[in-house]
């Protein structure tokens, strides 16, 4: 096990993670079906691919235990293939809890500013706002930013860097290869 948690693999697991998690959406809320159960599956994916970045260091676990809170606050643990990727990571945290510290700094800045970011993007979704902030939250561009400045003023912030950029930039390459092919 502590070879597949190894900081090595973080590239591929986040990009994997950002993957599923869109996949899992697009089974759920925009009529995409590829077999029986592909809910299932990737739920179940998005689960074990954000699990295994949350074994792969303290940093990123406190990226996935904010990411998790900050989306259940939200309500975007809201079909059951999300509730078992939830799930899944819940459990590997509390599996792995005694090796977690809680890094204030990184935890609460992830926690609060993604907090207020979605906040805002749910506001601003479908009203009259400048369109460089509908460009910058319908990007997800607080998963790059906040990340920068973070490993900018630690550089031990790295991991959340290299996890958060790529878990966004797989996303919306899902997402836009989705809505190619007719999946808004």
């Amino acid at each position: 096990m502590e070879l597949l948690t190894s900081v090595q693999f973080l590239p591929l697991y986040a990009v994997l993670f950002g993957t599923s998690m869109k996949i899992a959406d697009l089974l759920d809320e925009h009529g995409m079906c590829w077999f029986r159960e592909d809910k299932i599956v990737f739920g179940i994916l998005w689960g074990v691919f954000g699990s295994l970045i949350l074994l792969s260091g303290n940093a990123v676990a406190n990226l996935m235990i904010a990411l998790l809170i900050h989306w259940i606050l939200r309500f975007r643990i809201d079909y059951l293939n999300h509730g078992i990727a939830a799930t899944l990571i819940l459990l590997t945290f509390v599996y792995n809890l005694s090796s977690f510290l809680l890094d204030n700094t990184l935890f609460l800045t992830i926690f609060i500013v993604y907090t207020f970011h979605g906040l805002l993007n749910d506001i601003a979704d479908g009203k009259k706002v400048n369109r460089f902030w509908v460009k910058y939250f319908s990007l997800n561009s607080h998963y790059l930013t906040v990340p920068i400045i973070l490993t900018l003023i630690n550089y031990v912030y790295w991991p959340v860097l290299v996890v958060s950029s790529l878990h966004v930039i797989s996303y919306e390459a899902t997402k836009y290869i989705a809505a190619r092919h007719g999946y808004n």
